[in-house]
């Protein structure tokens, strides 16, 4: 063996010993629940005041959203989510908007299983009657509605209801037939606990929806699935990658008063036993 080989094979080996372990994003646990204090715990951080940047970076506390301490579900902090009028970053699409961004500690791709858990509260004079609102969401890698969302208001829902809202695609651009299985009235100052079991797929007969509010599970009562406890459906968008996880408020901007909302406790993983507890 030459030396030029010898040392080759030395610093492989020590470049392979010092190599982290291989983690694939979104596979993980992750937990969104504002215990730092601040939005550290999300990658990005979007909203009228600062368009979108890393979270790190959004420490300069404003109307449209606060980690506070005083309205939590628990632990010691949550998040409060704001919109006015309007409320539109600029160069973003296409609607009001103060939300948290996963990206890709929240990814899901065709195939997998994961389980979310999370507890949201509506504010007072919450407004619900106009337009559409989304307040969680699972957003494709391409552009468009949701595949799966929590919304409310009369688009997706119904005035003055919030729910499930599945949006089917047939390929990137080109939408399929828009669900709302499953919706409850808005009840305003009052935490709702939220856990959600989603199988992610294109194929109508292998992607699915589980839904429990309060730890007791739902049955949806509406198209597609009437009756079940398991809603199958498609839940990703054909062509269109996997998706990740956004949460916070977003809505159609001539929306006119004002609305806020709160989230606590969110956390997301491959099965439910890694959910931490609300």
């Amino acid at each position: 063996m030459s030396l030029v080989t010898g040392l080759g094979a030395v610093m492989m080996a020590v470049i392979t010993a010092c190599a982290p372990a291989h983690t694939t994003l979104g596979t993980e646990p992750f937990v969104g629940d504002f215990e730092t204090g601040n939005f550290d715990q999300w990658a990005q951080c979007q909203n009228v005041v600062l368009p979108s940047v890393p979270c790190v970076k959004f420490h300069i506390s404003n109307d449209r959203m606060q980690v506070e301490s005083n309205l939590v579900r628990q632990g010691k902090y949550a998040g409060r989510f704001e919109l006015h009028r309007g409320d539109v970053p600029f160069g973003l699409c296409c609607g009001a908007r103060a939300e948290v961004s996963g990206e890709d500690y929240t990814r899901a791709d065709e195939g997998d299983e994961r389980w979310y858990q999370w507890s949201t509260r509506f504010q007072a004079g919450f407004p619900s009657d106009h337009g559409w609102t989304v307040l969680s969401q699972w957003h494709a890698d391409q552009d468009g509605p949701p595949p799966l969302a929590i919304a409310a208001g009369p688009t997706n829902v119904a005035d003055g209801r919030w729910g499930v809202v599945v949006s089917t695609w047939n390929s990137p651009g080109h939408p399929g037939k828009t669900y709302t299985p499953w919706s409850a009235p808005i009840v305003p100052d009052v935490w709702t606990d939220i856990k959600m079991h989603v199988k992610w797929s294109a194929y109508d007969d292998i992607g699915f929806v589980e839904l429990w509010i309060g730890g007791v599970p739902q049955v949806f009562d509406a198209a597609p699935c009437v009756g079940q406890t398991r809603c199958t459906v498609r839940t990703l968008m054909p062509g269109g990658g996997g998706i990740y996880f956004k949460q916070g408020y977003y809505r159609d901007p001539e929306i006119v008063p004002n609305g806020v909302v709160f989230h606590d406790g969110f956390s997301m993983a491959p099965t439910e036993a890694g959910l931490a507890p609300l």
